[in-house]
């Protein structure tokens, strides 16, 4: 079906000017099509997140406001960025948090008191055909949008996206501390400077940094042009060459130009530099007739600054609350509470003082980030017992595996040798490898820009601990033999999960608090979602009969434990508590873990 064929979101009004944007097209510079994207990737972020989306995940990008939207789906909705009214059937609904809107609501947006610039996200993104990989709105090249001729939304457009699922959802709210800050008709950004510093006097850059510029008039997506005090350069003009995002390319006459999305993929004016990527959001909310200054920083401060607000964008909790939609569904939210506790109920490792310090409903919003991902969802496994792996671990991500591929999704196991040897032939791998501390963050992004997961989980991998290495849970150092699966988490822009059973895994970062009453060498890396068990293995369990009630589907009817112990056992594992090549976890046997699978699909409704 043609994505303008789809149910979704009507466009009643379009509003000044509406763009669909995903996260942009890449690689294609050296064919003339430039990066699109959305202006304040920041708000764009948060308004996916708000609806469980991958980053990459299209939204709208409205300027001002106007836009009026009919539902003929069930869906959830965010909006962020500038402070644009919102109505649903004419009742006020807050910006930075997630709604639920039944088929036949109206959302409603006024026009904007702050900023200039909103991003309206829902779940599962917008439908439409890519152009070149991507459906950015280009308008300048006629590429991307809804029907791929680079126009912005017009009334009668009609935006396919999902039908929220019959079951208990999860609206999102961004705490209000935590909300970007939008500029007030002035703002200072920061600057790179280029190579081409060396065209301009040390008279001329004074002047530019000590000059408070105006945004005039002719500025759009392509770019913000300034009015302010003239700098000349030393040269004409240089050979064309490419431009990256925020270049500060000086014409002619003097006036600045900030270079924005929609740029031109190649100039030949000379540049200063180049803005600090995070300051593009803050300029894309200044309009016309507003100020901005520059001050300088070096590419090591932006390093840090970049990494500094990455780290903060992953580690900020968002606040959450259940809305259960269909009255004879199973009460989610008492369910997962039940799985909780049931999977933490012969506590050999102390997981109910981990549990008591745990929001309850988190398996619930685990289940939930599952079923909102698309495409690949990474799962990093098996934990180093001596020269191999043990059991638990690669058990229960060899369920998820199964289970998320039923789902639709690919899933591909991230883990070392020997196991990522040993399974290869059967399962989608990524292998790691042991590195060094310093090429470890590298080896994490390249890792995930190949993959580009909607969602990464890890499931009895080990975490790194203050000290920065590896420990089991007798507390030996096993980090010349463990490689690193932490930055893939820290470094994903696309929700986490972690699953532990002793402390020392990743994710256990989240409770690090509690973790002071185990007698261990406890792990700091964090994770958006944490879920304990007494056996890691039995997490995944409890995940998978907990997704199969909202589905309505046995999804653990099938499962056969024993066999998967088996196959393990074939391959060289042994059990994490005994070191031995049996058939157990963690020193239970496979008939107790059989027991419990019995118990989950019971109270899930299926046996």
């Amino acid at each position: 079906m043609n994505s303008t064929q789809q149910l979704g979101l009507k466009v009643i009004k379009p509003g000044i000017f509406s763009l669909l944007q995903d996260s942009g097209r890449f690689g294609l510079h050296s064919i003339g099509l430039t990066t699109g994207g959305p202006l304040d990737s920041q708000s764009f972020r948060w308004a996916n997140r708000l609806c469980h989306n991958s980053e990459h995940c299209a939204a709208i990008e409205i300027t001002i406001g106007g836009l009026v939207l009919e539902a003929q789906i069930d869906c959830i909705i965010a909006l962020t960025g500038a402070d644009i009214p919102m109505t649903i059937n004419q009742q006020p609904a807050s910006l930075w948090q997630s709604h639920i809107i039944k088929a036949g609501d109206r959302i409603e947006l006024g026009f904007a008191k702050s900023g200039m610039r909103g991003y309206l996200a829902v779940a599962g993104g917008y439908n439409a055909e890519p152009s070149f990989d991507s459906i950015s709105t280009v308008p300048r090249e006629g590429l991307g949008g809804l029907h791929q001729d680079g126009k912005p939304l017009q009334a009668g457009d009609q935006l396919g996206c999902k039908d929220v699922p019959p079951y208990c959802i999860t609206t999102l709210r961004l705490p209000p501390a935590q909300r970007p800050e939008l500029p007030r008709k002035t703002a200072k950004l920061r600057v790179v400077l280029g190579y081409q510093q060396e065209a301009f006097s040390n008279l001329q850059k004074q002047l530019f940094f000590s000059t408070e510029y105006r945004i005039t008039e002719s500025s759009d997506r392509m770019g913000y042009r300034l009015q302010g005090a003239a700098i000349k350069p030393a040269i004409d003009g240089i050979l064309s060459e490419g431009i990256c995002l925020g270049a500060i390319q000086v014409p002619a006459d003097g006036q600045p130009i900030l270079l924005l999305r929609d740029r031109q993929t190649i100039g030949g004016y000379p540049k200063l530099g180049a803005l600090l990527s995070l300051d593009i959001g803050t300029l894309a909310q200044l309009m016309p007739g507003d100020t901005v200054s520059f001050e300088a920083i070096s590419i090591e401060q932006a390093h840090n600054l970049l990494h500094l607000a990455e780290r903060n964008f992953r580690n900020i909790v968002l606040e959450q609350s259940i809305d259960v939609r269909v009255d004879n569904q199973p009460q989610l939210l008492q369910l997962s509470q039940q799985i909780e506790d049931l999977l933490v109920s012969r506590n050999p490792r102390g997981m109910q003082t981990l549990q008591a310090a745990l929001s309850p409903g988190y398996f619930l919003r685990a289940a939930e980030l599952i079923l909102q991902s698309r495409g690949t969802i990474l799962i990093g496994t098996g934990f180093p017992v001596d020269d191999t792996f043990e059991t638990d671990g690669p058990l229960g991500a060899f369920a998820l595996y199964a289970a998320l591929e039923k789902l639709g999704a690919k899933p591909v196991l991230v883990c070392g040798a020997p196991l990522a040897d040993s399974i290869s032939g059967d399962y989608r791998v990524h292998k790691l490898v042991v590195a060094s501390p310093a090429t470890r963050e590298r080896e994490a992004q390249q890792a995930l820009d190949l993959h580009k997961p909607s969602l990464v989980i890890s499931i009895e991998r080990p975490g790194l601990t203050a000290d920065n290495i590896y420990c089991n849970m007798r507390g030996e150092d096993i980090s010349d033999r463990c490689a690193s699966f932490d930055h893939f988490l820290n470094l994903a822009s696309c929700p986490t999960i972690g699953i532990g059973d002793g402390g020392n895994e990743i994710g256990m970062g989240n409770l690090i608090d509690s973790l002071a009453e185990l007698n261990i060498e406890p792990s700091i890396t964090c994770c958006d979602e944490l879920l304990v068990a007494d056996v890691s293995n039995w997490a995944a369990h409890g995940l998978i009969a907990l997704i199969g009630a909202m589905r309505g589907e046995d999804m653990l009817r099938e499962w056969d434990n024993l066999e998967v112990l088996r196959y393990l056992s074939q391959r060289g594992s042994v059990d994490g508590v005994s070191r031995q090549n049996t058939l157990t976890e963690d020193s239970l046997e496979s008939e107790i873990s059989e027991q419990l699978i019995l118990a989950l699909r019971k109270i899930s409704g299926f046996c």
